[in-house]
């Protein structure tokens, strides 16, 4: 192994060992490996993917981000189907994913400043953009999620604000982020319609019913059970955090209180470097985007 390679490695496995003790007493919600995709059926390997979706209609898409693509599959009874290859029209670097209640899949491009819908088939039905001001840097979209009414609930970096799009396109609500945080990450919505943004700097989540003006804390600042948590999302009463730079999944209950860690640093099966982007169906089948190993990685959490 080359030096530097060898010295980057070192350092992540430091970092990493760091939260050791808190993983390994982790008892909730296991993730257990399945398989992992690390390219299609014409042998072109995944680069860098950075993004993951799934339903519990079986419905598997992943943002094949360094390849510029979508790779769409069927993941039910445990068989995984070929991949369908979609090149949407405008899409450039397809980095976070949803899929909507029609099937249709909503990918974020950074590039384009974009949220495109685009349906199985991969044709481009619309795209929501954030207005911008007197400058087009007044507003960036840097992540989103879509709620079971199909409403669109995006993070504008620059305008420090959430912005809730109706199915239509029309601007229903707009929350500021809160004052003092510099890396809000994701935003959640559970099934009430309670918001939640993830502070990556401060490793903590702040949260909003559907009345607030304001954010409120959900929890407490994190920073010694993950380091920079990049996405969440919730399943069966519970909050998943992707902890990017930390290499894992951090367990949260429905009050925001820990529960465990699971996974962790490494480039053979079963670990992470540098995760991206979760999500977990109805059937427990967790899917992670596994960005810098290149693959995405399936996982069992019911056993």
């Amino acid at each position: 192994m080359p030096v530097n390679h060898f010295v980057r490695a070192s350092a992540l496995l430091v970092a990493a060992l760091a939260l050791s003790p808190v993983a390994a007493r982790a008892q909730t919600t296991p993730f257990v490996f399945d398989r992992a995709i690390l390219q299609d059926e014409k042998e072109v390997a995944l680069k860098a993917p950075e993004g993951v979706a799934c339903d519990d209609a079986g419905n598997v898409v992943i943002a094949d981000s360094g390849n510029g693509r979508l790779l769409l599959y069927r993941f039910a009874g445990g068989s995984l189907s070929a991949a369908t290859e979609l090149k949407p029209a405008g899409v450039v670097y397809p980095r976070r994913l949803q899929l909507d209640s029609k099937g249709n899949i909503l990918v974020l491009d950074p590039k384009a400043r974009k949220i495109f819908r685009v349906d199985p088939k991969g044709a481009v039905l619309g795209a929501i953009e954030l207005k911008a001001g007197a400058t087009a840097l007044q507003a960036f979209p840097v992540a989103f999620k879509v709620d079971s009414a199909d409403n669109v609930h995006v993070v504008d970096a620059v305008g420090a604000r959430v912005v809730t799009f109706d199915p239509a396109g029309s601007v229903k609500r707009q929350l500021d982020l809160p004052k003092g945080t510099t890396a809000i990450t994701d935003v959640h919505v559970d099934g009430s319609g309670n918001l939640y943004v993830v502070d990556g700097s401060q490793a903590a989540v702040w949260s909003a019913d559907k009345t607030a003006t304001a954010f409120k804390p959900f929890t407490p600042s994190m920073r010694d059970k993950m380091n920079f948590p990049g996405y969440m999302t919730g399943s069966k009463g519970r909050f998943f955090l992707v902890d990017q730079n930390g290499h894992g999944i951090v367990v949260l209950g429905a009050d925001g209180a820990f529960q465990g860690r699971q996974l962790a640093i490494g480039w053979g099966d079963g670990y992470l470097y540098y995760p991206a982007q979760l999500c977990i169906n109805a059937a427990g089948s967790a899917f992670i985007a596994d960005r810098s190993n290149n693959r995405v990685q399936i996982f069992d959490t019911n056993r």
